[in-house]
């Protein structure tokens, strides 16, 4: 792994981000996490810091974290037996977009963490996940609640890709109207969501990178903010 790479991915290992742990206390509000639950495919898992965090919390849910980066799968199965005290979690190489067909309902939902906003169309990487036929489909993700949606690209020059000045990155804002209408078109009539209020202060570092950062309101409230970029993070839940 890149040097930024593990210390993202070791930093949420060591301490579980806030809106892990509220993403997860609201899918246990809303039963999707719990009894009659028994298998569960985190989508684009990373390490599987998200997973070992869910797993821990329900040791009679078989959680499968998937990422096309085969580091880090092979990274995250070394330090799985430190961080996951049941053995309910595996991980394993998958592509998003071309999964293996044994999948196919294999799992009662899917959860994909800070992914969906990445891909230059949602609605694709949803349809995919839909072609598995879950029960249901949750994902955190920037969103506006109008109809409206915002594509945002923009350019990493700190983290350069191979044989280039900069990596690009999509973070783009979706619509929750619009994403509950194709929803349904997927066999998904049911849609909660919910704004994450963040309850926490995060310091802003000195120097003028990515990574999120807070900033109070007058009223109490908290922005996430990321280089140039305010962070409307929500939680989405579809289901049959």
């Amino acid at each position: 792994m890149k040097l930024y790479e593990e210390r993202y991915h070791l930093a949420q290992i060591e301490h579980t981000y806030r809106s892990t742990e509220v993403f997860t206390e609201w899918l246990e509000s809303k039963k999707f996490l719990g009894g009659g639950v028994n298998s569960i495919l985190d989508m684009a898992c990373g390490v599987g810091a998200n997973m070992f965090y869910m797993a821990n919390r329900h040791e009679n849910i078989q959680f499968v974290g998937m990422d096309i980066n085969k580091e880090f799968v092979d990274h995250g199965n070394r330090i799985k037996e430190q961080h996951c005290q049941y053995k309910n979690c595996q991980l394993c190489e998958g592509d998003w977009f071309h999964m293996d067909p044994k999948w196919i309902r294999a799992f009662d939902g899917i959860i994909s963490f800070q992914t969906v906003l990445m891909f230059p169309d949602y609605r694709e990487a949803l349809q995919k996940l839909a072609d598995l036929q879950p029960e249901w489909i949750a994902f955190s993700s920037l969103f506006y609640e109008g109809n409206i949606e915002y594509t945002n690209k923009f350019r990493d020059y700190y983290r350069p890709a191979e044989k280039e000045e900069y990596t690009e990155y999509y973070y783009n804002v979706h619509s929750i109207p619009l994403c509950r209408e194709y929803m349904k078109t997927l066999g998904y009539q049911n849609f909660e969501y919910k704004k994450f209020e963040i309850d926490i202060d995060i310091p802003k570092t000195d120097n003028m990178d990515i990574g999120t950062y807070t900033v109070k309101t007058t009223d109490g409230r908290r922005i996430q903010i990321s280089a140039g970029l305010m962070m409307p993070w929500y939680f989405v839940v579809a289901y049959k």
